[in-house]
C-alpha cells in the first residue's frame, strides 16, 4: 500500500513540546506553560517550562492547546484495506489518532491475527472491530444467532455488531454476548424496545436506533407505533454459495443512504414519535441508559447526509475533491433516489431532525456515556477525517457544551475500549497521540478544528505536513 500521501514527520524519536497549554479532558481545566516530552510513542513527562532537558530536541508550542488524539468510533475505513491509505491520510489530517472498525469479516479478523492489515507511518489504530454484521443469513434462528455470537469470539471479534436481525434472533445474540463477556453494539431492530436492550446488556447502539424504535420509548403515541408492522427489508435469507456475496452487495448499495429505503409506513412512524415526543417519558429513557450504561454513537452527520443528501451543503460540499470521483457518483446516484421519494416521505425525514437533536441533547444530559462517530467509507457524502468535525459541529448544535463534545472523541472512548490508564489524557505514561490546537476548546467546540499540529505515535506532523498531506490526497483522490 502507498503512504506517499503521508509524507515524513517533521519530528520524531524523542522531542519536547515547549510552553504548550495541556488541557485536562476529564476535569475541564488548563494548565499552561507545560513542556510535553515524548519518547518512544509515549508521553515520557509533563513538567513546568524551564526543566533541564539538555540535549533534547525542542518544538516550539507556545500558544497550542493540546488534547488527546480524536477518535472516530464508528467507521468503516477497512471495508477496503488495499484502499485504505486516503482515508488514514485524511483521519491523521483532521487530528484522528483512533478509530472503531464497525464492519468485519473473518477475513479481516483472520488477516489482523497475521498482522497483515496496512498500518503505515501515521495511520489511526485499530482500537476495535466487529466480525460479521449480524444478518438474516448468519441469524435465521435465535439457535443460529447464539452461535454466531460464539463462533465470531472464537474468531478474535472485539465486538459483535447488530444489524438486520429478528427481535428473538436479536435478544438471544444479546443473551449469548453477554454470557460469554463480548460486547454486542450496533442497530437495533425496529421492534425491539430499548428498555429492554438496555436492561439486557446491550454495549452501544449507534445512529440513535436507527429508526423510530428509540423515538418510540419517549413519546406518548408509543403503544400505536409500535402496534404497526415491524419494518422489513427484503434481503435474502436463504444460506445458498454465493449467497453472502450476493447480501453484500445489496448492503453496499442500501449503505450509500438507508433513507431510500424508507416507505410510507416508516415515515407516518417518524410522524407519530414526532408529533407526540415527550420531554420526560425522554428522560426516563435517557436515566435508563445511564443506569445501565449503555452507550451511544450518535452519528447526526450520517443521519443528516441521510435525510437531506439533495442539499447542496452536501452534494456540493468542495471537501468532495477528496474523494474518488467514482464513488461521488454513486452517492449522487442515491441523492437521485431519494429525490424520487414521495414528498410526504421526504418531509417527515426533514422534520425528524430537529427532534434528533432534542434526543441527543437528552442523552447528554441525563450523563448517557456518548461517542463522537461518523459511519465514514460507504455512507454518502460522509467524508472521511473531516466528518469528525461536522459531528463536532452537529453536537453543538444539539446544545452539547464544549467539554462534553471533546471528551466524547477522547477520553470517553478511552474508556469505552478499556484503554483508559494508557490513552485519553496528557499525562506521563500515556501514549503520544496529541492534537495541537490553536484556540482553547473549552471556550468554544470551533477550537477543536483549529489543529496546528497532530502527533501520532509519537511523530509530529506540523501544520504544513498536514497541509501537504491534504494536497496529495487532492491530487489522486482514492477515497471511498
Amino acid at each position: 500500500m502507498s503512504t506517499d500521501y503521508v509524507g515524513t514527520p517533521s519530528s520524531t524519536g524523542e522531542f519536547i513540546l515547549r510552553g504548550v497549554t495541556v488541557v485536562d479532558v476529564a476535569g475541564g481545566s488548563l494548565s499552561g506553560g507545560q513542556d510535553i516530552r515524548i519518547s518512544g510513542g509515549t508521553i515520557a513527562s509533563v513538567v513546568p517550562v524551564g526543566n533541564d532537558a539538555a540535549g533534547v530536541p525542542v518544538v516550539d508550542g507556545h500558544g497550542a492547546f493540546v488534547v488527546p488524539g480524536y477518535v472516530d468510533s464508528h467507521a468503516h475505513a477497512l471495508n477496503n484495506p488495499g484502499q485504505v491509505a486516503g482515508s488514514y491520510a485524511l483521519m491523521l489530517a483532521n487530528g484522528i489518532t483512533g478509530f472503531r472498525q464497525m464492519s468485519g469479516s473473518t477475513k479481516l479478523l483472520k488477516d489482523r491475527r497475521a498482522g497483515r492489515l496496512p498500518a503505515p507511518p501515521g495511520a489511526p489504530a485499530l482500537l476495535a472491530t466487529a466480525g460479521t454484521l449480524l444478518t438474516p443469513l448468519n441469524t435465521s434462528t435465535p439457535a443460529d444467532a447464539a452461535a454466531e455470537v460464539r463462533a465470531q469470539q472464537e474468531q478474535g471479534a472485539d465486538f459483535i455488531k447488530a444489524g438486520m436481525t429478528s427481535h428473538d434472533s436479536f435478544l438471544a445474540a444479546l443473551a449469548e454476548a453477554c454470557r460469554i463477556g463480548i460486547p454486542l453494539a450496533g442497530h437495533l431492530p425496529s421492534e425491539v424496545d430499548p428498555r429492554d436492550a438496555a436492561r439486557g446488556g446491550m454495549r452501544c447502539i449507534e445512529h440513535l436506533g436507527p429508526g423510530v424504535t428509540v423515538f418510540a420509548a419517549g413519546c406518548s403515541c408509543e403503544a400505536e407505533i409500535r402496534s404497526l408492522p415491524p419494518r422489513t427489508l427484503k434481503l435474502p435469507k436463504l444460506k445458498l454459495p454465493g449467497m453472502d456475496k450476493v447480501l453484500n452487495r445489496i448492503l453496499r448499495e442500501i449503505v450509500v443512504n438507508p433513507a431510500v429505503t424508507t416507505n410510507p409506513q416508516d415515515a407516518h412512524s417518524l410522524e407519530l414519535a414526532d408529533n407526540s415526543y415527550d420531554d420526560e417519558l425522554t428522560a426516563e429513557l435517557a436515566a435508563l441508559f445511564a443506569e445501565h450504561q449503555t452507550w451511544h454513537c450518535p452519528t447526526l452527520i450520517r443521519l443528516h447526509t441521510q435525510q437531506f443528501p439533495d442539499q447542496p451543503e452536501h452534494s456540493a460540499d468542495p471537501r468532495l475533491r477528496f474523494i474518488a470521483p467514482e464513488e461521488t457518483a454513486r452517492w449522487r446516484k442515491s441523492a437521485a433516489k431519494f429525490g424520487a421519494l414521495p414528498e410526504q416521505t421526504r418531509q417527515a425525514l426533514r422534520a425528524h431532525w430537529p427532534v434528533e437533536l432534542r434526543l441527543t441533547k437528552a442523552l447528554s444530559d441525563a450523563g448517557v456515556p456518548l461517542l463522537a462517530g461518523t459511519d465514514a467509507n460507504g455512507a454518502g457524502w460522509v467524508i472521511p477525517g473531516f466528518a469528525l468535525h461536522d459531528e463536532f459541529d452537529l453536537l453543538a448544535a444539539a446544545g452539547l457544551t464544549p467539554l462534553r463534545i471533546l471528551q466524547a472523541a477522547t477520553v470517553a472512548p478511552a474508556r469505552f475500549f478499556g484503554l483508559d490508564s494508557v490513552a485519553g489524557q496528557v499525562a506521563p505514561g500515556y501514549r503520544a497521540d496529541l492534537v495541537l490546537l490553536g484556540s482553547d476548546p473549552l471556550a468554544g467546540h470551533q477550537a477543536l478544528h483549529d489543529i496546528t499540529a497532530v502527533v501520532r505515535a509519537g511523530e509530529l506532523w506540523s501544520r504544513s505536513d498536514l497541509d501537504g498531506i491534504l494536497a496529495r490526497v487532492e491530487a489522486a483522490p482514492t477515497v471511498r
